[in-house]
């Protein structure tokens, strides 16, 4: 009888230890088939959001897997895999030689990219810059990138790229140049231009003023709403006017006042106030008696009230910082991206943090917009406020969408301090908060319990529900885990 209960019972061992190892088995290679057709180039751009996701994680491992994508055939994943790599390298910066080996357009949006995000130095420039068959728009914003910090740039290598036939290149680096005869010349160009040609270089040139406050534009920004050197369209004088005031905000608000009907329609009352935000100034009584703007008003008038920090800055008061987060709770698009980059550029730590605060908490029943805002804010607030931002992880309902909502927040970027703190969370089930806090434990290099693991690997597989975006990341950090980092580098696709 004993006999008989241990065939009995090692049979049931057998057979439970094939089924947990068929469904290992089953899991990796659902993992695996994840990572290849995320990697994949897909309608919609879907590959490029989940490469993405693989280099938001930061992981050293994955030096590799971008290594394989410097020469695929689609220019847009060139451009991610190069970025991966530069992150992920102790100088965090791009390496001139691959710069080098990937396509044209590639390229092109590569090095604008990583200018804005600080992975060229000084060096790569000059480096990039002595290679001959480099594209004059790059060569561009290379020698700009030089100039913006005090660097002597190639005068002849600048002359050079005035003649270029992408009138674009030509009208900014005439400019650059301050020469008035490749003003002139290059302007009479763009009046000739066909309609579209002229849109397209004349938008480049205004957004390459105001990216790099060169004011030194004015004079030449003038003469196109004053002197009409370029036939304008509205909407061209818009943003021409707003270049002015971004550069000279005395000589641009008085042409400023001139620009509407004194009786506003609310569109252009919304746009010629977001006109002034935007350019950093604080709006006046006068500008509010001229675009009629009531301060009762929810959406104009906390853009007026929340503009008055333009002015004050580090002496703004609270009622100014409440405007600001009312303003973002209105649903604006345009107001919400500025009062975010307001936040960011202008206000203390301790008063921006206030303003997360405010956006991090959601209402019940909130809409899209508003749900992407606490995103953001909470985002924002675990770089100035970490404590604030983890009271409030604490305090949020367990399985709630106030929940989820700041787990979708941490995994935005790698933060050591958000994987402790999502560890921290009771984790019970497979909800969409547990799995947003196991994707974040995971990215740790603490081992998993075999419950997260199992788990970890349904995610990988598809079973969590997420975006594909987070699946993909999910199946990279199961099979890294299982050990398996080399046949996922294997499976994914180049091409």
């Amino acid at each position: 009888m004993k006999q008989k209960h241990f065939i009995v019972g090692a049979l049931t061992f057998a057979t439970t230890a094939f089924a947990f190892a068929s469904t290992n088995a089953d899991r990796t290679e659902a993992a695996l088939r994840q990572l290849s057709n995320a990697t994949k180039n897909q309608r919609g751009g879907q590959h490029l959001l989940n490469l993405a996701s693989l280099r938001s994680l930061r992981d050293e491992d994955l030096r590799p897997f971008f290594s394989q994508f410097t020469q695929h055939p689609d220019w847009t994943v060139q451009v991610h895999a190069v970025l991966g790599i530069a992150e992920l390298s102790e100088e965090q910066t791009v390496d001139p030689w691959l710069v080098q080996q990937i396509a044209p357009t590639a390229r092109e949006h590569l090095i604008a990219q990583a200018l804005d995000d600080g992975l060229l130095k000084k060096e790569q420039m000059h480096a990039l810059l002595k290679w001959p068959p480099l594209e004059s728009t790059p060569r561009l914003l290379l020698l700009a990138d030089l100039n913006a910090i005090g660097e002597e740039i190639d005068s002849d290598m600048l002359q050079e790229l005035t003649d270029s036939t992408d009138l674009s290149v030509a009208m900014f680096a005439s400019l650059l140049s301050k020469n008035k005869t490749n003003i002139d010349q290059t302007t009479k160009s763009l009046r000739r231009a066909t309609n579209s040609n002229r849109e397209d270089s004349l938008q480049r040139t205004l957004q390459l003023i105001r990216q790099y406050s060169f004011t030194e534009a004015t004079p030449w920004l003038i003469s196109l709403l004053e002197d009409g050197s370029v036939v304008l369209t509205p909407n061209q004088r818009y943003w021409t006017l707003f270049t002015l005031l971004t550069v000279d905000a005395e000589t641009g608000i008085e042409i400023w006042n001139r620009e509407f009907h004194s009786s506003p329609e609310r569109r252009d009352q919304v746009r010629y106030l977001l006109l002034v935000l935007e350019s950093g100034i604080a709006p006046s009584e006068e500008m509010r008696e001229r675009l009629q703007i009531d301060l009762d008003d929810q959406l104009l008038g906390n853009m007026f009230k929340a503009g008055q920090i333009n002015g004050l800055q580090s002496k703004s008061t609270t009622n100014e910082i409440h405007a600001l987060s009312e303003l973002v709770q209105q649903g604006h698009r345009g107001t919400i991206d500025w009062a975010f980059r307001l936040a960011k550029d202008t206000l203390t730590d301790s008063q921006s943090e206030q303003f997360y605060k405010a956006l991090s908490v959601i209402p019940k029943d909130a809409n899209s917009k508003r749900k992407e805002a606490a995103i953001h804010a909470f985002t924002q607030l675990i770089q100035v406020a970490p404590n604030t931002a983890w009271a409030i992880l604490q305090e949020a309902k367990d399985d709630s969408e106030q929940q989820e909502l700041l787990l979708l927040a941490m995994l935005q970027f790698s933060n050591s301090d958000a994987v402790e703190q999502a560890s921290k969370l009771r984790r019970i089930g497979v909800n969409k908060a547990d799995v947003l806090a196991l994707l974040l434990v995971a990215r740790s290099d603490s081992p998993l319990q075999q419950k997260d693991q199992e788990c970890l690997g349904i995610i990988a597989s598809g079973g969590g529900h997420l975006n594909p975006a987070l699946e993909t990341q999910a199946a990279w950090l199961y099979l890294k885990r299982m050990g398996l980092s080399d046949k996922a580098l294997a499976a994914v696709s180049t091409q």
